[in-house]
């Protein structure tokens, strides 16, 4: 009896014995099997055949970055160089409608410039700016490629909580000789008010986790809306994108304030003012190109870390109904600081990623042999990795890194 059980344990076992056998599990030295490496030369991309073939073929070019990197805007610089080539002729950021186009029209016209405006309207104590990821002396590099190739700058987000001084000043300027003396006593009220309301705000963000709700209480804050209703019957398409920006902007970071579900609604309005510029696009180009660049949370192409589905699958969803392609690229650091990221606390998930990782040359990690093995269950990973291999199709990890420095 002890040996037919001891038989029959060997039976029952062996079918997981082989199993796992044949489970190949992803390891540094199956990274580097699909890894090369490429360097940036005069704005040229040297050396990364592989991705550069699938941009050529592509429609859209989803890039999901880490903010506020020097190396990542001198790889988007040598992007929007290699894609315009190509027919890339749009750029969508993650920043406000408005913003985006001021952004270009300071870019074009020089008056004031970019760091000018920053300054007037940063925060030195709480290092705040009014326009989001566009703060380093690499970022205007990459803006001023954009202009002098003809690519235009699409904002898809809502715009920034610290926008509101400048967006305030813009209604004012856009009325010109029909701002009323009512108007300009209440725009100058306004901007005291939001001086003190935004310290008071970024004060208690720092001394408690319950937050300040600096956008519940503009929601409804008299002086605000009076002076945003004051502007309803102008005639000036951009007053009225301003006003309905303050609308959605405000919806947004309240949600968020009260712990409430506001990203759905955020995502929901990267469609919308993608979908309106794309409809634009196509009255000029029956096949319009289009470059992406945020967070790398938006830019998958399947579900994101949120378990949602976000502007990466917007992009793609659309390329695979239209017989098109999108391509999507995930940004990563190794060496930022002066550190080596790899094993260190918070970074354990990707780091048989990272080991692709070099100080002095750009890493590209080709993902896509990666899906087939993964999708029929021979392969195996962590969430993160397995996550990345079906969002993205290569990973580029930059050579050392930094904060951007600041432009002004």
């Amino acid at each position: 009896m002890a040996s037919f059980l001891f038989f029959a344990l060997i039976l029952i076992q062996a079918p997981a014995h082989d199993a796992d056998r044949d489970l190949l599990r992803i390891s540094e030295s199956l990274i580097a099997e699909h890894t090369t490496y490429f360097d940036i030369r005069d704005n040229r991309i040297e050396g990364a055949d592989t991705l550069l073939s699938a941009l050529k073929r592509a429609h859209f070019a989803a890039l999901g970055e880490l903010h506020n990197r020097i190396r990542l805007g001198e790889l988007t610089e040598a992007l929007l160089h290699t894609l315009e080539p190509h027919g890339f002729s749009h750029f969508a950021v993650e920043t406000g409608p408005f913003s985006a186009r001021k952004l270009q029209q300071l870019i074009r016209s020089g008056k004031p410039d970019v760091s000018a405006f920053y300054a007037q309207y940063s925060s030195r104590l709480f290092d705040l700016v009014p326009v989001p990821f566009f703060k380093g002396k690499s970022d205007l590099r990459f803006l001023a490629a954009a202009d002098s190739l003809g690519i235009d700058l699409w904002g898809l987000d809502q715009e920034y909580y610290f926008s509101y001084a400048f967006l305030i000043d813009e209604l004012a300027g856009l009325s010109g000789e029909s701002l009323t003396d009512e108007q300009q006593q209440l725009r100058r009220k306004l901007s005291r008010r939001l001086y003190w309301l935004n310290r008071r705000n970024q004060i208690s963000e720092t001394l408690s986790s319950s937050g300040f709700k600096l956008n519940c209480r503009l929601k409804n804050d008299e002086q605000l809306q009076a002076y945003l209703e004051s502007f309803e019957d102008a005639a000036h398409p951009d007053i009225h994108q301003i006003l309905d920006a303050f609308h959605t902007t405000l919806e947004i970071y309240c949600l968020a304030e009260q712990n409430k579900a506001s990203e759905p609604i955020r995502i929901s309005n990267f469609r919308e003012n993608f979908d309106r510029n794309y409809k634009a696009a196509l009255a000029e180009n029956p096949e319009p190109r289009v470059f992406l660049k945020m967070g790398s949370f938006h830019m998958g192409r399947q579900r994101s870390p949120l378990n949602l589905y976000d502007m990466g699958n917007h992009i793609h969803r659309l390329a695979e109904t239209q017989g098109q392609s999108s391509v999507h690229i995930r940004y990563l650091n190794r060496f930022f600081e002066g550190k080596d990221m790899k094993g260190r606390r918070g970074w354990e998930d990707s780091e048989r990623f990272l080991s692709a990782g070099d100080r002095e040359k750009w890493a590209l990690i080709d993902l896509r042999p990666l899906r087939d093995p993964l999708s029929n269950g021979t392969l195996r990973g962590n969430d993160f990795e397995e996550r990345t291999i079906w969002n993205y199709d290569f990973i580029i990890i930059a050579p050392e890194d930094d904060w951007v420095k600041k432009h002004w």
